[in-house]
């Protein structure tokens, strides 16, 4: 993640980007993983198996784990809700919450985050719960 030298948003301020790229031992692993699947598939009765190689990899991966869910900010940077230990206000809600995807793609997790926190951003902006310091 950084921020582009070129590119600007409509308040003339520099956007972020992304850049990513796999390790070549991800290419081992994927390609590991790949035969064995293949494998199982033909072990389990399978007639055809449609396999490719990795890609170059790119921002199509799921990136997940900059932004630590946790009860202790020594050790997390956000709360059970996706809330910013230090910024009452500043909610996330995206993969960098998961530690890992835990070898399944995390959209259906990181939607369930998404109505989880929503509802608690709701729920504590109806008590007027921000009007005094932190929930």
């Amino acid at each position: 993640m950084e921020v582009s030298p070129s590119v600007r948003d409509a308040w003339g301020i520099p956007v972020s980007r992304i850049t990513h790229s796999l390790h070549p031992n991800d290419y081992l692993l994927y390609e590991f993983f790949r035969g064995k699947m293949v494998e199982l598939l033909k072990e389990a009765g399978a007639t055809e198996v449609i396999s490719r190689p990795a890609g170059k990899g790119g921002v199509d991966a799921h990136q997940c784990g900059t932004c630590r869910l946790g009860n202790d900010p020594k050790t997390s940077v956000v709360n059970r809700y996706g809330q910013v230990h230090d910024v009452d206000n500043l909610f996330i809600v995206d993969g960098s919450l998961l530690v890992t995807p835990g070898g399944r793609n995390p959209s259906l997790t990181i939607q369930a985050l998404a109505f989880w926190i929503s509802d608690y951003i709701v729920r504590q902006w109806k008590t007027g719960s921000w009007k005094g310091g932190r929930t």
